[in-house]
């Protein structure tokens, strides 16, 4: 079982868009860098775990230092959009911009850009569209699987690193407001299923923000530790994505 421990890295770019006159959501956004983003980064390391860090472009300019350090511990940036926009409310000349201004940046810290999650959990119609033009390579955004698999946009081909609501820390933490211990056992029955069912991939997102928090941290190593022992490894979405390609060439369904 491999198993997909993404990060996304919000920082306050969310925040300063959207809800600047908002000084307590604010304050809950810059959790993730003055505590979320270091326990995440220890936890990570403390197992050896590479991943990748979904990160709006807005926060590698203002957080470079951050954002080097992710880097230079062995992690993946992946893109999120600059501002974390909500992309289905923007015209599509300006979504385009926004994407292109992200892969600008990231490739200036990283060299390349090969993966790409929504903000806000939604796309634009024109989305997958734009992103596959600029170069990328797979997305993680769409929940028509349980695993991954392959999509064609105009020629050119996506893989697409499948996620579900249920499996992102934000939607039972902050939406829901479910305590650590509840969290910890839906997301074990998940892990649990997934392995009954003979699935190979298996998908978290979590927030520094969110995650980084005392009991939640706490929480999230003993479900690695969970899933260790039965059997998962780590990986970051771009070497998910190469396994994916090279399993499909090698059964013929892609040139």
């Amino acid at each position: 079982m491999i198993v997909f421990l993404s990060i996304d890295f919000d920082a306050d770019s969310a925040e300063r868009l959207y809800y600047s006159d908002k000084p307590v959501k604010l304050s809950k956004a810059l959790f993730s860098i003055r505590k979320g983003i270091y326990r995440v980064l220890e936890l990570l390391d403390m197992f050896d775990i590479k991943t990748t860090f979904f990160t709006p472009g807005w926060v590698i300019e203002n957080y470079p230092d951050l954002v080097k350090e992710i880097m230079q511990r062995g992690h993946e940036l992946g893109m999120h959009g600059y501002m974390h926009e909500k992309l289905d409310e923007l015209p599509v000349e300006e979504e385009r911009k926004i994407h292109e201004k992200a892969v600008q940046i990231i490739r200036s810290f990283q060299g390349f850009v090969a993966g790409f999650r929504k903000p806000y959990w939604e796309l634009s119609p024109s989305t997958l569209e734009i992103i596959s033009s600029l170069g990328i390579s797979y997305d993680s955004s769409l929940c028509s699987d349980d695993e991954p698999y392959l999509l064609n946009i105009k020629d050119r081909i996506l893989v697409e690193l499948p996620i579900y609501d249920i499996l992102d820390d934000w939607l039972l933490f902050e939406i829901q407001y479910r305590s650590s211990e509840e969290v910890f056992k839906i997301w074990r029955y998940e892990f649990d299923s997934a392995l009954e069912m003979n699935l190979d991939y298996f998908p978290l997102i979590v927030h520094p923000a969110c995650i980084g928090r005392a009991s939640r941290i706490r929480m999230l190593r003993e479900l690695i530790v969970y899933m260790i022992r039965r059997g998962a490894s780590f990986l970051p979405g771009k070497t998910i994505a190469e396994k994916v390609l090279k399993r499909a060439r090698n059964e013929s369904r892609i040139q």
